[in-house]
């Protein structure tokens, strides 16, 4: 029997600030909740957060895969959102600094558990680390979260530019946040997509947007899933749509 492959997918952002964790959460629930077995990875090495976010206490997180023996199974966590979570650590310098072998080290523990779901996310720091790099290589699709501030297009854009030109990644898919409307949204999406066919030779894919709505601060003060504290929110049904679009579409 041939082993299950899953999608995996990195969702980045050129700057901190832009809701790239908050998107992670609820894209990993909202695929949870069409069926899908999702693994989250928190991958945000330094300062690593989704456990807070979610309101959970781990035992074990990442570092004990890079710098001691655990494996990945060891270490992951099930979600109220119904999927399951690799955590990692929060103020740890050696994490903030890993070296190529201790990157290895945490994707091959990624790839022993891997048949066993779907879909794969990895949750990036934001910019351009050596260590946000490495994990956009081996991610087959590559999310940037950005919103409407002129410094997140511009660092989406640096973050863009710097993976293609270091990997030839030339297919990137984007996630607006805190969007007022759709309009806006497509609008910000055009000019970045303008600027990297002009610049880079490469077009961009608009994978969606997320409304600007306050049940989105609410939830998270909640510790708790958009989809399940407000599930009839406009953010809460933008993330299902894209879902739907990853669930589709990602292969």
């Amino acid at each position: 029997m041939t082993a299950k492959v899953p999608v995996v997918t990195a969702i980045s952002s050129g700057k901190g600030g832009v809701g790239k964790t908050f998107v992670a959460i609820n894209l990993a629930a909202c695929l949870a909740q069409i069926g899908k077995k999702v693994l989250m990875v928190d991958c945000d090495l330094g300062l690593a957060n989704i456990d807070i976010m979610l309101g959970l206490n781990p035992t074990h997180t990442l570092k004990d895969i890079a710098f001691g023996n655990l494996t990945a199974k060891e270490v992951l966590l099930t979600t109220p959102g119904g999927f399951d979570l690799v955590p990692a650590s929060s103020g740890v310098k050696e994490m903030a600094q890993l070296i190529f072998e201790n990157i290895d080290r945490i994707k091959k523990a990624i790839q022993e558990i891997s048949s066993d779901y779907d879909h794969i996310i990895l949750d990036t720091g934001a910019g351009i680390s050596e260590t946000v790099l490495q994990f956009n290589l081996f991610a087959d699709h590559n999310i940037i979260v950005l919103n409407r501030e002129l410094t997140s297009l511009t660092d989406a854009y640096a973050t863009i530019k710097v993976i293609f030109q270091m990997f030839g990644k030339n297919h990137f898919e984007l996630i607006i946040n805190s969007a007022h409307n759709t309009g806006e949204a497509i609008k910000i999406f055009n000019h970045l997509d303008s600027i990297c066919h002009k610049f880079l030779g490469i077009s961009l894919s608009y994978l969606g947007h997320i409304s600007y709505d306050e049940s989105v601060p609410r939830s998270i003060m909640k510790q708790s899933i958009l989809s399940l504290a407000f599930p009839q929110s406009t953010p809460a049904q933008n993330c299902a749509a894209i879902a739907r679009k990853m669930a589709e579409e990602f292969k």
